[in-house]
């Protein structure tokens, strides 16, 4: 397993369009903390304004020059299962362009996010109620096999473009998405029934929903686990450095080694005004963890 990074953690908002040299300044960074590995993300309006064939080549090769290997690019978007057949054609378009830029930069997996159920408006928390309500808002119409044959069926469409490209795709199952839970997962891997087909797996997403990310991985198994996001949850805060909350990575990769994964550790922090700092604490973390020395 390599020890990789996510070139979205080094902005003020991850979703921050990259410009001119910005993604190889945060490249050098990511090698210089000792990261082999990178992952990237696009948006409608980044794969339009910034990942040409020409940037995504160069990127590509400036990662390769500095011993970074490109991993997975990540297609940030939820409208796989809008009912509007127009919006999920133009989903697919920008996944293509998304597939197109991974495929130039290097990269051997595009993940994309699994949405919430459609039309679901979460509840709105009142922090001084003695006791809280947690619940989505659904339309009173609202029918859960059609908006999940919407959301497996553009994910089979999605996949054959990206097989187009040479890529493997996985899904990064959120909290409160349809796939929340290892159970879903299983479903949605069954149902597209495609070995190029896998989870982006995030213990974070796992630890926040008081779900063991152990049991998850020998559930999934290491063949569908295609990728890891190292956060850690201190079940009042997430998407802090690993090591810092209740996360036991050391019993975390030895699940993955068990399971016989192979693919990346990827540390992702966001939202921090120190990345640097921060990204290393949880590089020596991990590092530790992964030689068994903590």
């Amino acid at each position: 397993m390599k020890l990789a990074n996510v070139s979205w953690g080094w902005t003020p908002i991850p979703e921050d369009l990259p410009q001119g040299d910005s993604l190889l300044v945060i490249s050098d960074q990511i090698r210089k903390i000792g990261f082999e590995g990178v992952d990237y993300l696009s948006t409608e309006e980044g794969l339009d304004s910034f990942f040409n064939e020409e940037r995504s080549r160069s990127l590509g090769k400036h990662a390769g020059e500095i011993g970074l290997e490109p991993n997975v690019m990540v297609f940030q978007s939820a409208k796989w299962n809008n009912p509007n057949p127009e919006i999920r054609k133009q989903n697919l378009y920008y996944f293509e362009k998304c597939a197109r830029a991974a495929a130039w930069t290097g990269c051997r997996i595009i993940s994309v996010l699994a949405p919430k159920p459609f039309g679901a408006v979460p509840w709105r928390l009142n922090p001084r109620a003695p006791a809280q309500k947690e619940s989505f808002h659904l339309p009173a119409d609202y029918c859960y096999q059609a908006d999940w044959d919407r959301l497996t069926d553009a994910y089979r469409s999605a996949l054959a473009i990206a097989k187009r490209y040479g890529l493997r795709m996985s899904i990064e199952c959120f909290v409160f998405s349809m796939t929340a839970s290892p159970n879903a997962m299983l479903k949605l891997l069954d149902d597209v029934g495609d070995p190029d087909f896998g989870i982006q797996l995030d213990t974070n997403h796992l630890v926040a929903q008081r779900i063991d990310p152990e049991w998850t991985i020998y559930m999934l198994g290491g063949k569908r686990i295609f990728n890891v996001h190292c956060k850690d949850n201190d079940m009042v805060r997430g998407n802090i450095p690993a090591g810092c909350g209740i996360t036991d990575y050391t019993a975390v990769i030895q699940a993955l080694r068990n399971v016989g994964y192979d693919g990346n550790l990827t540390v992702e922090l966001e939202f921090t005004d120190n990345p640097y700092r921060y990204n290393k604490q949880a590089h020596d973390h991990i590092k530790l963890c992964m030689a068994g020395e903590y």
